[in-house]
């Protein structure tokens, strides 16, 4: 396991070294919006991308823990609809970060999201008819859905932390709360993200050379999808 671990871990390190990530200080201010209003529409995908995986699970365990996670995207107070959901307070984030209400308004996705959000979901929808779902659809929440979310907003954090700080309401809970903070084969924590939560069923299910393989192949077609993703922005951002 412990080779799945450094496997993941290069992968993720590849991810941050994306030229977009890593100069995400510098890049013009223009450039910095617009990946914010693209990155949107890859969130708004995540529930959906949710709610299908689960329909292709078999797993009750990894069925129980994921309906748990996207129950939390809509969170209910004392008041019935008096609550905002994530993606509501996304839009919040981004309009303290500097984005201008119209620009919200009038974006769209551009061809490489609308690509991105299609692979995302046919990866998913694929999976579910491997011989190993349950290994590729766990795999997938965990790390398009969660692991690799908390890396995309830590290095936009670097960015936009100082502008929005501890006021945060989308992204600083979300680069805290989806962060795979102990590796696979770690005992589990009292406090655990939304990756652990996942990967705690992921580890028992991976008893096979050919699950591990599995696993292995979804993460680099997840890293594929996310970096080409923000290679839409690589001349805009030099």
């Amino acid at each position: 396991m412990r080779d799945l671990d450094e496997f993941e871990d290069n992968l993720i390190a590849e991810f941050r070294a994306h030229p977009v990530l890593r100069d995400i200080e510098t890049v013009p201010e223009e450039t910095l919006h617009e990946i914010l209003l693209q990155r949107r529409f890859v969130s708004l995908a995540f529930t959906p991308a949710y709610d299908l995986a689960i329909d292709l699970l078999t797993d009750e365990q990894a069925i129980r823990t994921a309906r748990v996670i996207l129950r939390e995207e809509y969170p209910e107070g004392t008041t019935p609809g008096g609550t905002p959901s994530h993606r509501e307070d996304m839009v919040t984030d981004l309009l303290a970060v500097g984005v201008d209400r119209s620009a919200l308004l009038r974006s769209r996705k551009s061809p490489a999201t609308a690509a991105a959000v299609e692979a995302s979901l046919e990866l998913i929808a694929t999976a579910g008819e491997s011989k190993y779902a349950d290994v590729e659809l766990i795999t997938l929440l965990r790390f398009w859905g969660e692991v690799l979310v908390s890396v995309e907003y830590g290095e936009l954090w670097r960015r936009i932390g100082p502008v929005l700080g501890r006021g945060s309401v989308f992204y600083y809970p979300h680069l805290v709360h989806d962060a795979k903070s102990q590796p696979l084969v770690a005992e589990p924590a009292q406090s655990q993200t939304h990756s652990d939560q996942l990967g705690l069923r992921l580890v028992q299910l991976l008893d096979s050379p050919e699950a591990q393989q599995r696993f292995r192949v979804i993460e680099q077609a997840t890293i594929g999808i996310k970096t080409a993703f923000y290679d839409q922005f690589r001349t805009q951002s030099s």
